[in-house]
């Protein structure tokens, strides 16, 4: 079965490293800063595949894909082969197409992400039609065509800063590094690690990170 692929797919690999480019569509294939042959390469390898377009939240960190009706093990196996960590959606992954997953009129299922703690031998899914019931459970009809949607989030992004030691002695150089590094923490950064200067042994290094906002 030919799979449904989407520019937003095919061009945010570094989504899996919780770098940009970030949804949407970014046509910087390889993230060096330049739109080259490579990025070309990355497009014209799909060429002749069927598109359709992503769903991409407002806040550009999740997308959601239509893959076709499908029975759930392809649909897993289309998920992963997406660039990126695309996956099985869960139910509040939907909330992007809820008006295409929830009807009153007509009876459709949803293939939803297994979860191996409660579904050992069977799969999630989300039925809904004529009036009810709509609900998100477990089905062990594996080989049923359902409808194959693909999930994917931005990773959480990491920011990094740093204090250094600096004054005319040690003593003011450690007072300054010390006033630094309390006005980090309180700010919410975490320590990362320490090092001296490599030109000057009497310079110290303190490292922080926190998510990005």
């Amino acid at each position: 079965m030919k799979h449904l692929l989407t520019i937003s797919a095919l061009l945010i690999s570094s989504l899996a490293m919780g770098q940009w480019p970030s949804l949407p569509y970014n046509p910087d294939d390889n993230a060096d800063g330049l739109i080259g042959v490579v990025d070309l390469q990355g497009l014209l390898a799909n060429y002749g595949n069927e598109f359709a377009s992503a769903v991409v939240s407002e806040d550009g960190e999740s997308a959601i894909v239509y893959m076709g009706d499908m029975a759930y093990p392809p649909c897993a196996v289309a998920c992963r082969n997406l660039p990126g960590i695309w996956e099985l959606p869960d139910i509040e992954d939907l909330g992007l197409v809820w008006d295409e997953v929830f009807t009153l009129d007509s009876n459709i299922s949803t293939w939803l992400k297994r979860n191996p703690l409660t579904m050992t031998h069977s799969a999630g899914i989300f039925y809904s039609g004529y009036g009810g019931p709509h609900s998100a459970g477990s089905s062990n009809s594996v080989a049923d065509n359902s409808r194959c949607y693909c999930a994917a989030k931005q990773l959480p992004r990491v920011e990094y800063d740093y204090c250094r030691s600096s004054g005319n002695n040690g003593a003011v150089a450690m007072d300054n590094l010390k006033s630094c590094v309390n006005a980090k923490l309180q700010s919410g950064w975490q320590l990362l690690g320490s090092s001296r200067d490599a030109a000057r042994e009497d310079v110290f290094i303190q490292a922080f990170w926190r998510w990005a906002e």
